[in-house]
């Protein structure tokens, strides 16, 4: 894009809101430069992705037992109370 035709753009949107204008630009970035947006959007989301998930994890020396087991074990403890006696004797609950 030449500065030409970002100065005719922006002066053609100046009466439009901030938000107009800038989904126009992205609008016009995609049309433009599709696998490049298409990367640029998966590289945002991948990182994102990283730092939400290393936020609500647990630090690997704080982890007692492994996941699937913590929550089989959360699933039985909750329906101890409704099994008979000898099957919590062999689930051990």
């Amino acid at each position: 894009m030449n500065s030409n035709r970002v100065r005719e753009h922006f002066e053609d949107t100046s009466e439009m809101p901030m938000v107009s204008r800038c989904a126009a630009a992205a609008e016009s970035a995609v049309q433009e430069y599709p696998l490049a947006m298409t990367l640029a959007v998966f590289g945002v989301g991948l990182g994102l992705g990283v730092v939400v998930g290393s936020a609500f994890a647990e630090p690997m020396g704080m982890r007692r037992q492994p996941t699937a087991e913590n929550l089989g074990r959360k699933i039985l403890d909750s329906i101890a109370e409704y099994l008979p006696a000898s099957v919590q004797k062999q689930l051990h609950v």
